[in-house]
């Protein structure tokens, strides 16, 4: 497993209770999916939070990074994340 820490920062005004899945893209077209996070996260204006996730393999050139934001088990209407800043750090390779 290879692991990365997500840091995420957010400006919606309410506070958003749910799980990120994370998809990187390479160059050549591969593509890896986080595997599930079994702890929701909660995202409040301007709060940074930062969530550990795992890849069952690594990519070296990152092209594209997609991220679904779920409520799951939550009941409500579906919810937007807005997000400010965020950062992809590998924990496996810090020098990248």
């Amino acid at each position: 497993v290879y692991n990365y820490l997500l840091d995420i920062t957010t400006w919606d005004k309410n506070i958003r209770r749910g799980f990120i899945k994370v998809k990187i893209i390479d160059n050549d077209g591969n593509t890896v999916e986080s595997q599930k996070n079994s702890e929701a996260s909660t995202f409040q204006q301007y709060k940074r939070v930062k969530i550990m996730i795992g890849f069952h393999r690594d990519m070296e050139k990152i092209a594209k990074i997609s991220l679904t934001f779920s409520t799951k088990t939550f009941i409500g209407p579906r919810k937007k994340l807005r997000i400010l800043q965020m950062k992809l750090k590998s924990l496996n390779n810090p020098e990248r």
